[in-house]
C-alpha cells in the first residue's frame, strides 16, 4: 500500500481553552493558538461532541438500504444511509446496530468496519465509523426519535455508482462511505458481475429448455430438474446444454455469497 512522507509542517498547539456553551449536539469552545515557533496566532473556535456511525446495509438480493430524512441545516429531504450519534458507553458497532434497526428495521449478519473518518477536522473533534452490514433483512419496526421521520428505499448496489454520478446523494460523509463501499466492490463491481451471469443463466434456461421440449414435447422447467425421469432427456447434445446450465448457476450462487461476505 501507498504511504505519503510524512510532512515538515508541525501542528500548532492549542495553549488555552474555554468552554462557551452547551448545545445539545455539540459544545463551543474558544482555544487560543500559537504556532511551532510560539508565535501567537489568535483564537479559534471548535466544536467538540460525540462520535458518529453509519452503515452500509445490503440485503441477500444485493440491494443497498438507504434512507430519506429531512435535514434541519439545509432545510431539505437528503439521501442517506442508516446512522447517527454513539451514546454514551456504545461501542461503534453497537452504535451501528442500534440505528440500522432503530432508522430502518433492517439488521445485518455482521457489520464490519469500513471507514474511520475526521467527520470535519476545520472545526469538529467528532469521528464518524462506517460498517458494511452484509445479509441486511427487515426484522423489526422502525423507532424515530422525536425530531426524526424517515423513509426507507432499497436500491440495488449495482446502481450505486449512478446514484452518485447524478448527484442524488449529497451528504459528504455518505457519499464517502458508498464511493469506498463501490470502489472496494471492484471495478467491475460484483453487482455488474451478477447482473451479467444472471442474465446469461437465463439464456441458458431457455436454450436447454426449448430442446428438451423438441426431444419431449410440454416438458416444464421443473421437468428439466428431474432429467432422469424422461428417456428422451437422455440426449447428448440435451445433457451438454443441461451441464452448461449447471455450470452458470454454480458461478451464479459464488458471485452472490461473495457478495454476503
Amino acid at each position: 500500500m501507498f504511504r505519503l512522507a510524512p510532512p515538515k509542517l508541525r501542528p500548532w498547539r492549542q495553549v488555552r481553552s474555554e468552554p462557551l456553551g452547551a448545545y445539545r449536539v455539540f459544545d463551543l469552545w474558544r482555544v487560543e493558538l500559537e504556532d511551532d515557533t510560539g508565535r501567537p496566532r489568535g483564537d479559534a473556535f471548535t466544536l467538540r461532541g460525540r462520535n458518529w456511525c453509519n452503515v452500509v446495509a445490503v440485503t441477500p438480493n444485493d440491494e443497498v438500504v438507504l434512507v430519506w430524512q429531512y435535514r434541519f441545516g439545509t432545510n431539505a429531504l437528503s439521501l442517506e444511509i442508516p446512522g447517527g450519534v454513539i451514546d454514551d458507553g456504545e461501542s461503534p458497532e453497537q452504535a451501528a446496530r442500534r440505528e440500522l434497526r432503530e432508522e430502518s428495521g433492517y439488521e445485518g449478519d455482521r457489520f464490519d468496519l469500513l471507514l474511520d473518518l475526521e467527520a470535519n477536522p476545520a472545526v469538529q473533534n467528532n469521528r464518524c465509523f462506517t460498517f458494511v452490514a452484509p445479509g441486511a433483512r427487515a426484522t423489526a419496526p422502525t423507532r424515530f426519535d422525536a425530531q426524526e421521520e424517515l423513509e426507507t428505499v432499497l436500491v440495488p448496489a449495482a446502481q450505486i455508482a449512478d446514484l452518485l454520478d447524478g448527484s442524488q446523494v449529497t451528504h459528504s460523509l455518505v457519499r464517502a462511505a458508498l464511493e469506498t463501499y463501490w470502489r472496494k466492490r471492484g471495478k467491475t463491481g460484483d453487482g455488474d458481475v451478477e447482473q451479467l451471469v444472471l442474465e446469461l443463466e437465463q439464456s441458458q434456461t431457455r436454450k436447454a429448455l426449448d430442446l428438451a421440449r423438441r426431444l419431449r414435447p410440454g416438458v416444464t422447467l421443473e421437468d428439466i430438474a428431474n432429467p432422469h425421469d424422461f428417456a428422451e432427456l437422455g440426449d447428448a447434445d440435451w445433457q451438454y446444454e443441461d451441464g452448461v446450465l449447471a455450470g452458470m448457476r454454480s458461478v451464479l450462487a459464488a458471485v452472490r455469497a461473495r457478495g454476503r461476505r
